[in-house]
């Protein structure tokens, strides 16, 4: 396999991380809200209570190593995907986005939020930030407008994750907002590399 197609591979494999973080919220033991509570929330290593500046919130994630082995694992394989995928959907500058991000995703999986709140949010701030960033990006290199607008949105709902962070309400559904369609566009954007390698003539 060369390592353009490894890329690939990584790449179109992300939205596999969504159906990890589905599975690992259908067995928490305390209330959990996919609009109000946070992602980060299902990562928890002990069941206790995490310290937010709106108070205390209790988690209890069973499955927590699911969730954090797959923040890990979409992290590295999403840096793999943005060092070897040779294709316009993956050039320039918005490749060294999904770096980060990837490395910010491997940080968020290694340092649980009940371990080092204060790490814990440092280290995956980046990828907030570097995900819709390279979604907007990527949507005004391909002159795509659908990809644009959903990373104007993804970006918009980062910003609002990031001022209501004092507020209780909404805060999940903001995170998965700027988080999510990234996931999706990794997928597409490896389906379409993939097509791509597929249809070159060979010999």
């Amino acid at each position: 396999m060369s390592l353009h197609r490894l890329g690939v591979v990584a790449w179109f494999v992300q939205p596999l991380y969504l159906v990890a973080e589905v599975v690992t919220a259908t067995a928490v033991r305390v209330p959990y809200s996919f609009v109000d509570d946070t992602i980060s929330d299902l990562g928890a290593s002990a069941c206790t209570t995490v310290a937010y500046p709106y108070g205390d919130v209790a988690v209890c994630s069973p499955w927590h190593l699911l969730l954090n082995a797959a923040f890990v694992v979409s992290g590295a394989l999403m840096v793999v995907g943005a060092l070897f995928v040779r294709h316009r959907v993956a050039g320039g500058w918005v490749r060294w986005l999904w770096v980060v991000a990837g490395l910010s995703s491997v940080g968020t999986g290694l340092v649980p939020l009940d371990r080092d709140l204060d790490l814990h949010s440092l280290v995956a701030l980046p990828a907030l930030v570097a995900m819709p960033v390279a979604l907007v990006a990527s949507g005004v290199r391909l002159r795509d407008r659908v990809v644009t607008v959903v990373g104007v949105v993804s970006l918009a709902a980062a910003v609002a994750f990031v001022v209501r962070v004092s507020e209780p309400e909404f805060g999940g559904l903001f995170e998965r907002l700027a988080f999510w369609p990234g996931y999706v566009w990794l997928g597409v954007a490896g389906l379409v590399a993939l097509r791509s390698t597929s249809a070159r003539p060979r010999g």
